[in-house]
């Protein structure tokens, strides 16, 4: 498995400043994420994890 270095963004929400992470790259598909399929992310403190949802 190959760690990546991503950037949290932030965005506003109303008039509330609120992070965004975005994901992208041909990558994903090559680890199965498909364009339209559906994820699961669980939240921890300091991780995510994201899976394809069955």
């Amino acid at each position: 498995m190959q760690a990546r270095k991503l950037t949290v963004y932030s965005t506003t929400s109303g008039n509330a400043e609120v992070p965004q992470i975005r994901i992208q790259g041909k990558w994903l598909e090559k680890i199965g994420f498909q364009p339209n399929s559906k994820i699961i992310i669980e939240e921890k403190y300091g991780q995510l994890i994201i899976a394809k949802q069955k």
